[in-house]
């Protein structure tokens, strides 16, 4: 029986694991919180994250995060993208050679700008890095609802091994070698996310709706272009698929938070109210950071960034957009 350390025992955390276990692994969980260990552990659900959910009895937990790597030279980072960083730094004292980190948060730092594959070989340089994204909802995955994703890994072989041993009839992944595109598509969809639910809170119609997830995927692609990525991976699950889920769905935070925007007319409040992981809020700026030093444009997340942080109407936001100089289709 093969065997992976999941770090992080949220939501996602708890789905990949709950997928993982049900592949036929052995799944050590690494949590801060010494309730979740126990509630793992002594009660097979995770009470705190996901408490509907009974847990299969090759999922343990541990308070030691040095556990996870004397079990397993396979590790899922969830640590969502804005913790990655601080979490990488418990981790480097007890990482081996041959350990391959996994990233699963979906999100770019937002001081720094950097994909998480750029801040982890920041941390730990010597690195093995492969990524796993696309579109699925931590709950679905854990009920076993049918999901496929994208398994990234550059060097060779690696995106296989990970597909063998987490790969299931409910749970499929695609595998590319691709490591960037991925993570932009994970990352920006977010943002397109938020604007998709603004308009339909708005009432802005759903050809509105259709035209910017159209445009938003444009700007995922010229992004992940310019950083060394490859258009055809945008077209698969980490891209265009997560796009399509992200911006469609109100099991989505960033599209209900959007859509509560588009409802209030405004963002600060909301914002300064909001006590859920929406991701896109900390990707927005982020994402606008690399654009600018690439010279990319990309009007959209420009304008999520004004209506979030300088308080432009979502009126204005809009004329702004729509009165842009025409230009030829898929540019």
């Amino acid at each position: 029986m093969n065997k992976i350390g999941v770090i992080g025992t949220g939501i996602w955390g708890t789905g990949l694991s709950i997928t993982a276990a049900r592949a036929g692994n052995e799944v050590l969980c690494w949590a801060r919180e010494p309730e979740v260990v126990e509630s793992i552990n002594q009660k097979h659900v995770n009470r705190m994250y996901l408490p509907d959910v009974p847990l299969p009895d090759a999922i343990k937990a541990t308070g030691n995060i040095a556990d996870i790597f004397s079990f397993s030279d396979i590790v899922l980072l969830t640590s969502s993208a804005q913790w990655t960083r601080a979490t990488l730094r418990q981790m480097k004292a007890h990482i081996k050679k041959e350990t391959v980190i996994v990233l699963c948060a979906k999100g770019i730092e937002q001081d720094s700008g950097k994909m998480l594959s750029e801040v982890t070989l920041e941390e730990i340089p010597d690195a093995r890095i492969a990524v796993l994204s696309g579109p699925g909802f931590a709950v679905d995955v854990s009920q076993g609802k049918l999901t496929s994703v994208t398994i990234a890994s550059a060097e060779k072989g690696v995106a296989a091994r990970l597909a063998g041993m987490l790969g299931t009839p409910y749970f499929r992944p695609y595998l590319t070698t691709d490591i960037i595109t991925p993570q932009v598509g994970g990352s920006v969809k977010n943002v397109i996310a938020i604007a998709s639910g603004v308009i339909e809170g708005a009432d802005l119609g759903i050809g509105a709706r259709a035209a910017l997830i159209t445009r938003g995927f444009a700007e995922m692609t010229r992004l992940a272009e310019a950083l060394g990525g490859n258009p055809r991976t945008m077209m698969g699950m980490s891209g265009l698929g997560d796009l399509v889920l992200t911006s469609c769905s109100a099991q989505s935070r960033n599209f209900s938070f959007g859509y509560a925007i588009g409802q209030n007319g405004h963002a600060a409040k909301l914002i300064e109210e909001n006590t859920r992981t929406v991701e896109g809020l900390y990707t927005a700026k982020a994402v606008l950071k690399r654009a600018r030093e690439l010279g990319i444009e990309m009007p959209i997340c420009e304008m999520v960034n004004r209506v979030l942080f300088e308080g432009i109407s979502i009126k204005e936001a809009m004329l702004e957009l729509m009165s842009r100089p025409y230009k030829e289709e898929g540019i």
